[in-house]
């Protein structure tokens, strides 16, 4: 300890860009090569390459090197569907994973080496960030200790549990990681404006070249995507005072064809358009409550004369894409594990081999983020999520007060945040879209699950910004002129 104590900081960070050079370089395509049937596999090559790219930007770009990484993150995972790194198994590694990954490991490692301590602001997100990451570690010992001793347990689960474990733990620390590096609002204007762009190349390909469409952007427009989209263009619209009109026009009009797309073109799926609805429901709300009692009004009509189709194709049926009603039996099933292992559950992605085992001819993934924590990580788990959406809630809401009158995107950015944090809750109901599930969306669902984990940081990022005074006065890049 004396030794590496007698390095300066500037040294001891050289040593560590040196090491993870060559973590990178050497280790990455070694694990290519056992993995992919023993040979190098030119992905796990590419892999490597790019993360050299992503340290020489950091040598470049100095402090930004996170915030440019956060970025870069959105920009793979709505983007880059068409490119993954295989793993050996059907599950393969997406780019957007990689560079949280790369991220996080150099987050925390530079933690350990150059600043040896925790190095992470005190916020009220802290502790049930770490108190669900501990559980979840906790889970995956306590599944292996206390499994039902005639589970089934097919050759590679053993691997994926451990992988589902790395994705549940990266989550958390991912939206930890941007709520300590984004500290000037600046980053908060660049992912609100990455994401108005995604969500109109997204319509654009779709109404214009499904083909391409799929190509680029399937896994990062699912989930709750068209949510967040959505959201952020009807918040600028209704809060960004100085937001030229024709611009305003734009952003209502991407709103509409949001609706189009995902409700009336597509509302036998439901996780596309409820929660976008919530949301935008919220926002309304948030700025005429007139306003919102009309739509509410005007909704109900709608409902109430189309009863017959909705609750014939969706509340009875079972949607195709699997993440709709109609799964309370796969819920009762699930809560019958979780009664056999109540304290902890059975692990990481451990009731598919439970259901495998006593349900093979049935066994299907919850389709609920809740349910799968519960199963997965028991009582204690369950609550400890619990405590960090609601942290997240009050967090969202606190920063809403803050910057309530400014009337500029930093203003609109906490609108859609509070309603997309409550909308999140919603689609949670619906789907594995926060948390995926190993055997349902696999690691490729890591795309569009990243988006909730770190919009909602850069709320926690913004709401200290806020509190530490950092904002300062409207400016023309909050403002927009």
């Amino acid at each position: 300890m004396a030794r590496i104590q007698s390095i300066s900081p500037p040294a001891r960070l050289n040593i560590l860009r040196a090491l993870l050079i060559a973590a990178i370089l050497l280790v990455t395509p070694a694990l290519g090569y056992v993995a992919v049937s023993r040979r190098v596999d030119p992905a796990f090559v590419l892999g490597a390459l790019v993360g050299v790219l992503a340290l020489v930007v950091w040598q470049r770009r100095g402090s930004h090197f996170y915030e440019f990484g956060i970025l870069a993150i959105v920009l793979t995972g709505g983007l880059v569907s068409f490119f993954t790194l295989p793993t050996g198994r059907e599950s393969r590694i997406v780019v957007s994973l990689l560079i949280t990954l790369i991220l996080l490991l150099t987050w925390l490692f530079h933690m350990g080496w150059v600043e040896r301590r925790l190095a992470v602001r005190p916020s009220p997100i802290n502790r049930p960030v770490f108190a669900f990451v501990a559980v979840m570690i906790i889970s995956y010992f306590w599944s292996l200790a206390f499994r039902d001793p005639l589970m089934f347990i097919w050759s590679s689960f053993p691997m994926v549990q451990v992988v589902a474990l790395l994705v549940n733990v990266t989550f958390p620390l991912l939206l930890l990681m941007v709520a300590n590096k984004l500290n000037e609002p600046v980053w908060i204007s660049r992912l609100v404006i990455i994401f108005i762009l995604l969500g109109v190349t997204s319509i654009v390909l779709y109404f214009t070249n499904q083909t391409i469409h799929d190509w680029f952007m399937y896994r990062g427009t699912r989930g709750l995507f068209s949510m967040w989209v959505a959201a952020f263009a009807l918040s600028l619209a209704l809060f960004q005072r100085k937001l030229p009109t024709w611009l305003r026009v734009l952003l209502v009009g991407l709103v509409i064809v949001l609706i189009y797309r995902y409700f009336f073109l597509g509302r036998s799926w439901v996780s596309g358009w409820l929660p976008m609805f919530v949301a935008l429901m919220v926002i309304v709300y948030q700025r005429s409550k007139r306003a919102f009692v009309i739509l509410a009004v005007l909704g109900a009509i709608y409902v109430s004369l189309n009863f017959t189709y909705y609750f014939n194709n969706i509340v009875l049926a079972e949607e195709q894409e699997g993440s709709g009603t109609g799964r309370v039996e796969l819920w009762e099933r699930n809560l019958g594990h979780v009664a056999n292992h109540p304290l902890f559950g059975v692990g990481p992605a451990g009731y598919a081999i439970y259901n495998m085992t006593y349900h093979p001819s049935d066994a299907r993934s919850t389709h609920n983020n809740y349910f799968d924590v519960l199963a997965q990580t028991g009582i204690v788990g369950f609550a400890a999520f619990l405590w960090l959406f609601g942290t997240l809630i009050h967090l969202a809401r606190r920063t809403r007060s803050y910057l309530d009158g400014r009337s500029d995107l930093l203003e609109a950015f906490s609108v859609a945040t509070l309603a997309g944090g409550i909308a999140t809750m919603v689609g949670m109901m619906l789907g594995d879209w926060v948390l995926p599930f190993a055997y349902n969306q696999t690691i490729a669902g890591f795309d569009n699950a990243a988006f909730t984990w770190i919009l909602l940081g850069a709320m926690v990022a913004l709401y200290h910004m806020a509190g530490e005074g950092k904002l300062g006065p409207v400016s023309e890049m909050a403002g927009g002129s």
